[in-house]
């Protein structure tokens, strides 16, 4: 099975998480905004050189939101909030919708998803 990396799932496995090695070996998958989100966060941590490795590895694996998804990812973000009580980031709800779409399991160490159906919570 394939698997969604989500912005927290590349910082994490950018950083060298041990939890996040399995991951390695499965076929992934992951959005642009996450890999924006991604890159923004490493970049103002200081951290270039592992924002430019994580986008090289991942850039070939990435994708555009389909716009047949959009009414959905804005239904998805408007009507839930995830369990920390915050609204999703665009990059999160789209990720989390296109997973589900495509039957992919979403990988996320993010809190907001915690208990989320098709989610593989790694922290």
């Amino acid at each position: 099975m394939s698997v969604f990396l989500d912005s927290y799932a590349i910082l994490e496995m950018a950083r060298g998480n041990p939890r996040y090695d399995p991951i390695e070996a499965e076929s992934v998958v992951t959005s642009v905004w996450d890999l924006l989100e991604a890159y923004y966060i490493l970049a103002q941590a200081g951290e270039g050189g592992l924002a430019e490795r994580a986008l090289q590895k991942l850039a070939q694996v990435s994708f555009e939101v389909p716009v047949d998804l959009v009414p959905e990812i804005a239904k998805f973000r408007l009507e839930r909030k995830g369990t920390t009580g915050r609204r999703f980031s665009y990059a999160d709800a789209a990720g989390y919708v296109f997973a589900r779409d495509r039957g992919l399991e979403f990988v996320t160490g993010a809190h907001e998803f915690e208990g989320f159906q098709g989610v593989r919570f790694l922290r």
